[in-house]
């Protein structure tokens, strides 16, 4: 078997991403390449396992550089990564090659998000993540009536009493109001960051409607809320969402919710996973309100002595 690392995505592995059962939204080229447009200082990185000339599996990877120090991550911002192959010999070599990243000058850290807790690794750190996701099958109705609590029905029936609406996004304009919204409410909880508005327009664009789809909250003609869902094969991720404070006001993003999951039940979808939480408690208990069921996966970091360092002072800042 042979692995090479490329600076770019062969366009056959979406095929792959389509195929493998581990594979998720984030290992395909509307990610992948939306990212790297979005973020010019991270560079694009990818393993490609071929044995006699045919592509067994491949593993994405972005590296970030601060001054002489290299750390890679597959993949960045917490979104899920590491290997996609026909097999576990094929897993097990491409992640042994995404260690040797730690051989090369100046590398500090090569970490990956592992949704689902299978891939094979060993002599890493590994830590447990936390999503919540909603169980489409039986359809809107059951969602509706078996998993979302009644006060979240009651808050979608008031937004739809105030005459909030929620459409598809229509066009680069949409996207912008929406990114505009989200800037408002960041700048408003002075918590700063943020992605960039690239990422969202290159996501929309590149998703086509049919890997994502932006939907809006218009309330009056304006636009007070939105959420970003990125779709492959049976699953839904809400990526992204957001509403302004006067959308919290008239509960634009529990009707969001209510109309991207039925959006999706429709669709044939079979989850609807509800994001990270960051151990927020508000949060995690809104996502069981709409019906997230707690799931764990890990998050795998291997570090040399300096990125142990680093990451132990970066503790120490945030426990202070």
């Amino acid at each position: 078997m042979n692995i090479a690392v490329l600076d770019s995505l062969p366009a056959e592995l979406d095929a792959l991403a389509d195929a493998a059962p581990r594979a998720t939204f984030y290992h395909t080229r509307v990610w992948l390449e939306s990212l790297a447009a979005a973020y010019p200082r991270m560079s694009l990185r990818c393993l490609l396992a071929t044995d006699a000339g045919a592509v067994r599996g491949y593993l994405p990877f972005f590296v970030s550089r601060r001054g002489p120090l290299r750390t890679c991550w597959s993949l960045p911002f917490g979104t899920y990564g590491g290997p996609v192959s026909d097999g576990g010999d094929v897993d097990r070599a491409l992640l042994a090659a995404y260690r040797d990243q730690l051989s090369r000058p100046g590398t500090i850290e090569a970490g990956w998000v592992d949704f689902h807790s299978g891939a094979p690794d060993s002599g890493a750190k590994a830590e447990t993540a936390v999503t919540h996701i909603v169980d489409l099958r039986g359809g809107f109705d059951v969602v509706w009536n078996e998993r979302f609590d009644k006060p979240r029905r009651r808050r979608v029936r008031r937004a739809e009493e105030n005459g909030v609406e929620v459409r598809r996004a229509q066009g680069e304009e949409d996207v912008r109001r929406f990114v505009d919204v989200y800037r408002q409410r960041l700048d408003a909880w002075k918590t700063g960051g943020g992605h960039p508005e690239q990422l969202f327009l290159e996501l929309v664009r590149r998703g086509g409607g049919k890997r994502t789809a932006l939907f809006v909250a218009t309330h009056e003609g304006g636009i007070i809320g939105g959420h970003l869902n990125l779709y492959h094969r049976k699953s839904v991720i809400a990526w992204y969402g957001m509403a302004s404070a006067r959308g919290d006001e008239l509960n634009a993003g529990t009707l969001l919710y209510a109309r991207c999951i039925r959006d999706a039940c429709q669709e044939g979808y079979a989850d609807y996973n509800l994001g990270a939480s960051l151990g927020k408690r508000s949060l995690i208990d809104y996502k069981k309100s709409l019906g997230g069921v707690e799931y764990r996966y890990r998050i795998v970091r291997h570090r040399r002595f300096v990125g142990r360092l680093i990451g132990a002072l970066r503790g120490m800042r945030m426990s202070g």
